[in-house]
């Protein structure tokens, strides 16, 4: 029997040929229906991936991929040192053991901790405390406090704080997203998942898209928003129980949405909701920042740092949250100043009650002022003082004719009036402080922390 003739080698490659022109042409329709029928937003856009890649370009210094946490401080960097802690903020001498008599605050949270608008003014309060304080900021982007306990058990259990903060945000009982080079790949990355992608791949096809989106969850949606409750609350769990349990201190503090409660979405009151009644179970420290939002925004203080950003304020209204924590942290300058009322009219004025105390009984004050803020401070001729320099400061300041000055009775208490400055907007806020003169009543001997006047309609 004759054997068979192979098949010609020209009709292999024909066949070939209008297989791979078949499977094209499949490929150009689904991407057309795909991009006809696919819901809009329901895809991390190519701008926003450009965006990441940006960013990812930008922090190399400052955060690495890392499969367990997502990412992590580069730590010995030019951001962080070798705790994981931002530069300017860590222990003198970046050494683990404290000085005798320091007392040592670690806060720990995500971006509002590590963009310090809040923590900043806070740590200038608790320097007037008296005593002397070491403040830590161990902040990182994105963070939620599952990441943030998993790293101070890593590297920063071994600097035994006196008082950890943790600054519980609304987002927290979820995760973030954020983008790193990793292994020569850029990727996104969350908690147990780093994702490589092409930008440029995904800015061209939408079926390489879903292909990335099918390793990859936006967790921030409405419907993935408390997923990790049940984790947070572990976490928290565990780090009362190391912090409390060698007898120091731990606080959470509950930041909010920056906005009008009544603009918050059905799953940001969720996760509010479930923060309260979590830290009821975990029987921990804690306060809540909300009220004080809701009272800037009722005046029509802006809030935001970003009009179309809700989870960072500015650093104007973070001063004013910087003393309501400090406040309910029990954190007390040795001059004490009370203002009643907080929000007064442009014709009225605040009754300011100062208490030095009777060590400085008989001595010369002053009220300082100033319409711009409390940072950064201001080295006037006679002291430092934590208010922002201003033509405000400058005049309350006057060497020759202070605006607001007298002398504290035996007890080292005084009242004075203040007037709205001539020229204040309504909705805005004007900052006072108390400072005590030397017994020459040439210097600054003693500083108080300021206190806010809200200006309403």
């Amino acid at each position: 029997m004759s054997a068979k003739p192979g098949r010609s080698p020209l009709r292999l490659r024909t066949r070939l040929l209008f297989a791979a022109i078949a499977f094209a042409f499949a490929v150009v329709v689904a991407e057309f229906a795909v991009r006809a029928l696919m819901p809009a937003g329901r895809l991390l856009s190519p701008t926003a991936v450009e965006l990441f890649h940006e960013r990812a370009r930008s922090e190399a210094d400052m955060i690495q991929a890392d499969p367990e946490l997502g990412h992590v401080p580069v730590l010995g960097g030019k951001v962080y040192d070798k705790f994981g802690l931002l530069r300017r903020w860590g222990p003198r001498g970046s050494v683990v053991a404290k000085r005798p008599g320091v007392h040592r605050v670690l806060f720990l949270g995500d971006s509002v901790t590590r963009r310090a608008t809040i923590a900043a003014p806070l740590r200038e309060c608790w320097r007037r405390c008296g005593g002397e304080v070491e403040l830590l900021n161990a902040g990182v982007e994105s963070w939620n406090p599952v990441q943030e306990v998993e790293f101070y058990f890593r590297h920063q259990k071994a600097l035994a704080p006196d008082h950890v903060v943790l600054w519980l945000h609304n987002n927290d009982l979820s995760e973030s997203t954020v983008s790193c080079f990793h292994d020569g790949e850029f990727k996104l990355c969350n908690p147990g998942s780093l994702v490589a992608l092409d930008p440029e791949w995904y800015g061209r096809s939408i079926l390489y898209q879903l292909w990335v989106h099918s390793r990859h969850t936006d967790r921030l949606a409405p419907e993935h928003y408390t997923f990790r409750a049940a984790e947070v609350e572990a976490a928290i769990a565990r780090l009362r129980d190391e912090v409390i349990g060698r007898g120091a201190r731990l606080t959470v503090a509950q930041l909010p949405i920056f906005a009008a409660e009544a603009d918050w979405l059905p799953h940001e009151r969720r996760s509010r909701e479930l923060a309260i009644a979590m830290l009821g179970r975990l029987e921990v420290e804690h306060f809540d920042l909300q009220p004080v939002c809701e009272e800037l925004v009722t005046l029509g203080l802006p809030v935001r740092d970003q009009p179309t950003d809700p989870y960072h304020t500015d650093d104007v209204a973070g001063a004013v949250f910087a003393a309501a924590a400090a406040e309910r942290l029990g954190v007390t300058a040795v001059v004490q100043v009370h203002a009643t009322p907080r929000r007064v009219g442009r014709d009225e004025e605040q009754k300011l009650v100062i208490d030095a105390g009777k060590k400085f009984g008989g001595r010369k004050f002053l009220v300082l002022g100033s319409l711009v803020g409390v940072t950064p401070v201001t080295n006037l001729p006679r002291g430092e003082v934590p208010l922002a320099d201003d033509s405000y400061l400058r005049a309350t300041a006057a060497v020759d004719e202070p605006r607001f000055t007298g002398q504290l009775d035996p007890s080292g208490r005084a009242e004075v009036a203040i007037p709205v400055p001539v020229g204040v907007a309504s909705a805005a806020i004007v900052w006072h402080c108390a400072v005590v003169a030397d017994r020459r009543g040439i210097h600054y001997e003693a500083v108080g922390w300021p206190v806010p006047m809200l200006v309403r309609e």
